[in-house]
């Protein structure tokens, strides 16, 4: 963590230098405009397990592993380059994930957006493709303790997550039924890569409808390449939103996922069963009810369920995952500036192999973010 002071003084500068590069005037220009932001997670994760670590991994030897640990899950900073009435670079990093292994990570959004009016946006980069209810928000906005696990494993696939490559997209709002919609292609082989590890990539698209003021629809599909094997992926999601009173609030989130699980398929040594076997599938759903006081200290309390079915391989052997996840959480700020949420974290597994990740789990999980 040394290094972290030191790069995030040189970010201002190193886009300073950039824009100058480009010609603009950063200390006059009143169109060039540079805003930095952050985001810091702290956990505290305890297992009610005897023989399950913090990360959900069941042990049966006699080696030493932690049931209890405090964590810095995120420690974000971006920055945002209004370089015109057009154009505008964002870069994301998140210095959280020095504590662990950074390769492949660290880096998170670095792309530029060019906009022309509501129907036609470019952006070429690393960013999130739109390929789900998720890619929406950042973590610290999302209603649980954090994406769903459906959203890590197509993020491993390539369907989510940071992805490097090229999107267009807008949206039609003056109409009965609103739409939004994205298209973009990817390498597919995920984020901080210095380039495609084949010819092949991605293509996903996505399409929200407004039903009313207070649901979405999205549909998501794409279809792609991925060492000469083809790969696709497909899924929807509803989203229903609605203020009952100046205190009262109800949201809920529904999505279902299917596709196909490539990177199971080039895991084993030599495949002799097609890649379409390989198939992976999800749904969860997540409602949350919320409600505001006018405490000057205390803002808003939620309540939040979600429950998660996930099978990473259910054409095959396959071991599918259940997960019920209740939680509440207190918010100290606006737009959740200072928030306190406590998770009880629920697996069951069709079958239990000890020694893995894949086993029956019960963990508590509190966590504490502050954005600025």
């Amino acid at each position: 963590m040394k290094y972290s002071s030191l790069i995030i003084a040189l970010i201002p500068l190193f886009f300073s230098q950039v824009l100058k590069a480009q010609g603009i005037n950063v200390a006059v220009s009143e169109k060039a405009k540079i805003n930095f932001s952050g985001m810091i997670q702290t956990q505290f994760n305890y297992s009610l397990d005897n023989d399950i670590d913090i990360a959900g991994k069941h042990h049966t030897g006699s080696e030493h592993f932690s049931r209890n640990s405090f964590s810095v899950k995120r420690a974000r900073v971006q920055v945002n380059a209004v370089i015109n009435e057009r154009i505008n670079a964002v870069m994301l990093v998140n210095f959280g994930d020095f504590t662990g292994n950074p390769q492949n990570k660290v880096l998170e959004n670095a792309y530029i957006k060019y906009s022309v009016n509501d129907y036609v946006n470019f952006q070429v980069g690393q960013f999130r493709p739109q390929f789900g209810q998720e890619d929406n928000y950042p973590v610290d906005f999302v209603r649980s303790i954090d994406y769903s696990n459906q959203y890590y494993l197509f993020g491993s696939n390539s369907w989510q997550s940071f992805q490097i490559g090229v999107s267009y997209f807008g949206e039609i709002k003056n109409v009965s039924i609103p739409v939004k919609y994205a298209i973009g292609v990817y390498n597919g082989n995920n984020r901080n890569q210095v380039g495609d590890n084949d010819d092949g990539k991605i293509v996903p698209a996505r399409l929200v409808f407004g039903l009313g003021k207070n649901t979405e629809l999205g549909v998501s599909g794409g279809a792609g390449k991925n060492m000469g094997q083809k790969i696709w992926a497909y899924g929807a999601d509803v989203d229903y939103k609605k203020r009952l009173n100046e205190k009262w609030d109800i949201e809920f989130v529904s999505e279902y996922k299917q596709g196909i699980n490539s990177v199971a398929y080039f895991a084993q040594e030599d495949p002799v069963i097609p890649i379409n076997r390989y198939a992976m599938r999800g749904v969860y759903l997540q409602p949350n009810i919320g409600y505001s006081f006018k405490n000057v200290r205390l803002k808003k309390m939620e309540f939040a369920f979600r429950y998660e079915y996930l099978d990473a391989d259910f054409k095959q052997e396959g071991n599918a995952r259940q997960s019920y996840i209740p939680m509440v959480s207190a918010s100290f700020a606006e737009a959740y500036a200072i928030r306190v949420q406590v998770g009880y974290l629920i697996d069951r597994y069709q079958r239990n192999i000890p020694n893995t990740i894949q086993y029956n789990t019960d963990r508590i999980i509190c966590q504490v973010q502050a954005r600025f």
